[in-house]
């Protein structure tokens, strides 16, 4: 990977991003951006102490290996510890887009939602696509607890635990409530593509090795 690979992908990112930077989600997606960029600077500041190492008398070749394998392996830390704070500032932007959208019952308690919880997590453990099934029962049931927990942050979260993209979800969600266009509508249907663009970042990040 080369130092324009980094930025296409960082770069890629904030064309997704910056038209969602509006209203109440300007804070947490201004803090998506803002990690995603410390890379670019946590990066160039590796290089430049990589290339003093080189510029050195290399006397000791093996002690230079060394220190700078270990300066490598510090900035791909730095990498993993920044992108998991973008990630979870995407979280909390999604999570509030959804809070936004799903309307939720007054009356269903907290105890009301982890019974009702369970019972739905069981029927969709069962299923090889959680996804579709979710979206049938969000259109078929008639209960408002039903629909809050399958198309709000639990469901979200439910999909995020199997590893299941909840883009077509999304989708369907924005397109049943005819919200595409409010500032949560937007949030919500660019959350997939934008967690995809922060892997490419770490992807990039993680192969920049050369000076």
């Amino acid at each position: 990977m080369t130092d324009s690979d980094l930025q296409r992908s960082i770069e890629a990112m904030k064309s997704i991003l910056q038209p969602l930077r509006q209203d109440e989600f300007s804070e947490r997606l201004y803090k998506v951006s803002f990690y995603v960029y410390s890379v670019a600077k946590s990066w160039n500041a590796c290089r430049s102490y990589l290339s003093d190492l080189k510029r050195k008398d290399a006397a000791d070749p093996g002690k230079i290996s060394q220190a700078m394998q270990a300066r490598v392996e510090s900035f791909q830390a730095s990498v993993k510890n920044a992108l998991g704070f973008a990630r979870i500032n995407l979280d909390a932007a999604m999570v509030l887009a959804l809070e936004r959208l799903v309307w939720r019952p007054k009356s269903a308690g907290r105890q009301d939602e982890q019974r009702k919880a369970g019972a739905l997590q069981k029927v969709f453990d069962g299923m090889p696509e959680p996804g579709k099934a979710m979206l049938q029962h969000y259109r078929d049931t008639s209960d408002p607890l039903d629909k809050w927990l399958v198309a709000g942050p639990w469901g979200h979260e439910y999909l995020k635990k199997r590893h299941i993209d909840s883009e077509a979800l999304n989708l369907e969600l924005c397109e049943m409530l005819a919200c595409g266009g409010s500032a949560a509508g937007k949030v919500a249907l660019s959350y997939s593509r934008l967690y995809r663009a922060i892997g490419d970042v770490e992807e990039a990040a993680l192969k920049m090795q050369e000076v």
